[in-house]
C-alpha cells in the first residue's frame, strides 16, 4: 500500500494524505478519518527512510573524547572509525561529527566540554567514559540528555545497579575482566617461568584498566604459583608519565630479582617496553593493548611480547551505526556490543602497505 494508492481510494490528493500520515497542515476532521482508516485497513507502514530523506534534516553528532593526540593515537582510531563509517555509509544524509575534546587528566576540562555537549543543537552523542567518576556524575546529573552511546568502557554504575536515569542506548567495549584474565595467561605463557609478574594501571580513576588488572591477578590467584604486583600509577599530566612509569619501573627491579613479565593495561606499553630496551633487561615478557603504530613497531622488533587489540576503528563505525538506526528507524539498540578480544604476535601482525 502507497500514498498514491491510499489518495485513490479516499478520493483526495496526495499532498492531503501525505498530510494527515505525516501530521502536517490542516485536513478536514472527517477526510483525516477516512485517510487513517484506509491506511490502518491495510497495514500501510510509512517508509521512515523516505521520511527524513524529504525532510532534508541534518544529524549533529556530538562527540566528547580526550584530545585526539593523546593514548598515542588510539582515541583518533575511533574518531576515524566514526567519521569514515559517516562517509562511506551515511552519504545520502546529513550527518556530521562535532568534537568535544578535553584532557583526561582534569576535571574541570571534562565538565566543560560535557557543558558545551549539552548547549549544543546536536541530536546524539559518542562518548568515551574514561574518567569514570567525574563521567558518571555528569551523566546522571544531566538534564535533557540526548541518545548516545559508550565506546571503550562502561559506567560502572549502570554496569552493577539498576539505575535507569540516562542510561546509553549502547555500550560498545571489550569484557575488560576477560581481556585482563587473558593478558595474565599470555604473560604467563611468554616469561615461561615462576617468578614475579606485574601488572601496571597508568589511569587509576580508569573502570577498564581496573577491570582488566583485576583479570590479571585473578589469573594467578588461580593457579597459586607466581607473585604478582600491582602497580597503580599517580594520575598526572601526560608529559610526566613517562618518567613516573619508569621510577615505577626501577622500584620494580630494585624490589625483585626475579620479574618474569610486566603487562601494561593501557596503550602505554610502549614505554615499558623502551625501558626494558634501554636497560638492556632480558628474559622479562612486555604484554600490552592497543595495536596503535608505535606498538605495533616495538612488537615487530620484539621488544613487545604481545598486544590485545580492542579495534577503536570498529568501536567507532559501531557507534554511528547504531545512532543512525536510532535516529532515522526509530530503532532500540542492542544495549550492549562487545568487541572481540583480538590478540596480536609479531607472527600475526598485519602486512604494512
Amino acid at each position: 500500500m502507497t500514498i498514491t494508492e491510499i489518495a485513490r481510494l479516499a478520493g483526495v490528493s496526495i499532498g492531503t494524505v501525505d498530510r494527515v500520515l505525516h501530521d502536517r497542515g490542516r485536513v478536514s476532521s472527517e477526510t483525516e478519518a477516512k485517510v487513517r482508516a484506509i491506511a490502518k485497513k491495510y497495514g500501510y507502514q510509512p517508509d521512515p527512510l523516505a521520511r527524513h530523506l524529504k525532510k532534508h534534516k541534518q544529524y549533529k553528532i556530538g562527540v566528547l573524547f580526550p584530545s585526539l593526540k593523546s593514548g598515542s593515537g588510539y582515541w583518533n582510531k575511533v574518531f576515524e572509525g566514526a567519521e569514515n563509517y559517516i562517509k562511506q555509509e551515511l552519504a545520502a544524509f546529513s550527518f556530521s561529527l562535532h568534537p568535544f575534546f578535553f584532557d583526561r587528566y582534569d576535571n574541570d576540562a571534562l565538565s566543560s566540554a560535557f557543558g558545551s555537549l549539552l548547549e549544543s543543537d546536536c541530536s546524539a552523542y559518542v562518548i568515551a567514559p574514561v574518567m569514570q567518576e567525574k563521567m558518571c556524575e555528569l551523566l546522571l546529573q544531566a538534564e535533557n540528555l540526548k541518545p548516545y552511546c559508550l565506546v571503550d568502557t562502561s559506567i560502572h554504575a549502570f554496569e552493577i545497579s539498576d539505575v535507569k536515569k540516562n542510561k546509553p542506548l549502547s555500550v560498545i567495549t571489550q569484557n575488560p575482566y576477560r581481556a585482563g584474565f587473558i593478558a595474565g595467561k599470555l604473560t604467563e605463557l611468554l616469561g615461561g617461568k615462576s617468578g614475579t609478574y606485574a601488572v601496571i594501571e597508568i589511569y587509576g580513576g580508569a573502570y577498564n584498566q581496573n577491570e582488566r588488572a583485576r583479570g590479571f591477578c585473578a589469573w594467578f590467584e588461580e593457579k597459586k604459583r607466581c607473585n604478582v604486583e600491582h602497580i597503580i600509577l599517580e594520575n598526572s599530566s601526560s608529559d610526566k608519565k613517562d618518567e613516573i612509569i619508569r621510577k615505577a619501573l626501577d622500584s620494580l627491579f630494585e624490589s625483585h630479582e626475579d620479574v618474569s613479565g610486566i603487562c601494561t593495561v593501557s596503550v602505554e606499553v610502549q614505554m615499558v617496553a623502551k625501558y626494558i630496551a634501554d636497560k638492556n633487561i632480558s628474559g622479562v615478557a612486555v604484554t600490552g593493548f592497543d595495536l596503535i603504530d608505535e606498538n605495533a613497531r616495538l612488537l615487530r622488533e620484539e621488544k613487545i611480547s604481545c598486544l590485545i587489540d580492542q579495534e577503536p576503528e570498529e568501536q567507532g563505525k559501531i557507534a554511528m551505526y547504531q545512532i543512525y538506526r536510532h535516529l532515522i528507524f526509530e530503532e532500540t539498540p542492542k544495549s550492549k556490543i562487545d568487541i572481540p578480544i583480538d590478540i596480536f604476535f609479531k607472527e600475526n601482525l598485519p602486512i604494512q602497505s
